[in-house]
Formats: C-alpha cells, structure tokens, sequence
C-alpha cells in the first residue's frame, strides 16, 4: 500500500516536541548547570575550555534569536511546495479523507523567552561560581556577560570576608 508523493499523513510531525532552539538551549544550560554544582577541583578543570562553552551559550542565544527569520523561510518553502505539488494530508483511520495541508507551526514566543531565560540564568550562576572560586576576575565575567546580554549585579561579583 503505497502513498502518493503529493499526500503526506496527517499526523506526520505533529507529535508535540520541543523545537531545536528549545534543545539547544536545555542542553546547554543543563551542562552549565552541572558545572555549578562540582566540586571546585572539578570546576577547575573546565576552566580550560571556558571559550569553548561561553562560545555554546553564545550559538544558543543566536539560535533562539534567529528562530523566527528561519521560521519565516521554513513557512515560505513549505508553502510554495504545497502550492505547487497540491500536497493534501489525510488521517491514517480514513485514508479517503483529503484535507489541505495545514501551515507549520511555530515555536510558542514564551516558549522561546523561557528557553533564552534558562541559558542566560545557568550562565550567569556559573560565571558567579568561577568567580566566587577564583578562577576568573569580576572584570572577565562583566565582560562576557556584556557580550552575551547577560545583566550583572555588583553584589554577586563582591568576595566574602573569610
């Protein structure tokens, strides 16, 4: 029983998911996060690769700010190609039933905004960290929190008496 290329199943890509963006941004800010919570012997050692993860914040944040000019060429594809193959889906129960193709769907903004929020907060809280530890100054983490967007509270960056 074959499908004809111009009809696709209805139910094809419609399973709730996170998007990319979402992905993205949960995989980095989950590492982060794990970061903070190490043993400073362990936090040490990322160190040496505090480039390269600032660098997978920074590819997060462009990501999830680049969604919806990517949404807009995904949107303007798509439905040039169901124009011009008169793509119809159908229900898998009903294989008779025809019905139009509906539009892609986007990633909801809040959605979006959660996602930056997660990725801009776990940063933050591991830059802090490094700090508070020792292993960068209060001025490397105003700067890369300058160059991510990333608002800096002076209190967080004041050493403790001890």
């Amino acid at each position: 029983m074959g499908r004809s290329k111009n009809r696709d199943c209805y139910l094809a890509g419609e399973k709730d998911s996170m998007s990319f963006s979402e992905n993205l941004a949960k995989l980095v800010a989950d590492q982060l996060e794990r970061f903070v919570t190490l043993n400073r012997h362990q936090l040490a050692g990322h160190m040496g690769n505090l480039d390269f993860w600032i660098g997978q914040v920074r590819h997060s944040l462009q990501v999830i700010d680049g969604y919806q000019e990517r949404f807009r060429r995904l949107h303007a594809e798509q439905t040039k190609y169901v124009a011009q193959h008169h793509t119809t889906t159908h229900h898998p129960s009903d294989p008779e039933l025809e019905r139009p193709v509906p539009p892609p769907k986007r990633v909801p903004d809040a959605a979006l905004r959660e996602a930056r929020r997660s990725v801009t907060e776990t940063t933050y809280r591991f830059l802090v960290r490094c700090f508070h530890d020792g292993f960068i100054p209060a001025k490397q983490v105003r700067t890369i929190c300058d160059d991510l967007g990333i608002g800096v509270d002076p209190a967080d960056l004041q050493k403790e008496n001890g």
